[in-house]
């Protein structure tokens, strides 16, 4: 027997493994944002301190997961999923906004900023094209979302059978696409 197969079969079950490469992915997301939000110095007034505490949260929350798996910690993982998406989109729209009342300032819009209709003056801010605040930056942390989410999906601690078994729970045997996972 190798030491591979000696880990109690975690190396067998591809959902284990790919459950942690999932979680280290997420891991990684985290560092790399609050990264980012060191290198772009995001911090100040209290708005900017959102996407910190988010992100605090959602370590917290992975190493929830990591730690004490439980269905009680899979449904908070899961509340902190949507709470970073959630978060996530008020992001990009504050961001966007900061860059539309930036637009007046802004030297390559300054003098026809008034004259641009509004459909053309959101689309530049949506864009970036005026303003400082880069719009889709907040998207990260839906993305730390949608991983936290999918290292919760089936997930041993929820009693939900990994492999070998039915995808549904029919007595009859005949699963969903065969019946194996």
């Amino acid at each position: 027997m190798t030491a591979r197969a000696t880990t109690a079969g975690r190396e067998a079950d591809p959902a284990s493994a790919l459950r942690r490469a999932v979680v280290a992915l997420t891991a990684a997301s985290i560092a790399g944002i609050a990264t980012e939000l060191v290198i772009e110095r995001h911090w100040g007034p209290i708005v900017r301190l959102i996407p910190w505490l988010a992100l605090l949260v959602a370590a917290i929350a992975l190493a929830m997961l990591v730690r004490r798996p439980s269905a009680r910690t899979i449904r908070s993982v899961r509340i902190v999923a949507v709470a970073l998406l959630v978060t996530s989109l008020a992001g990009v729209a504050l961001h966007v906004n900061e860059n539309y009342t930036a637009g007046p300032l802004d030297a390559r819009y300054s003098e026809h900023w008034e004259s641009m209709d509004e459909p053309s003056r959101w689309w530049a801010a949506f864009t970036k094209s005026v303003g400082p605040a880069p719009t889709f930056a907040p998207g990260a942390l839906a993305e730390v979302g949608l991983l936290l989410s999918i290292a919760t999906l089936r997930h041993p601690a929820l009693g939900v059978p990994i492999s070998g078994t039915t995808l549904d729970a029919r007595s009859d045997g005949a699963g969903v696409a065969g019946g194996r996972l």
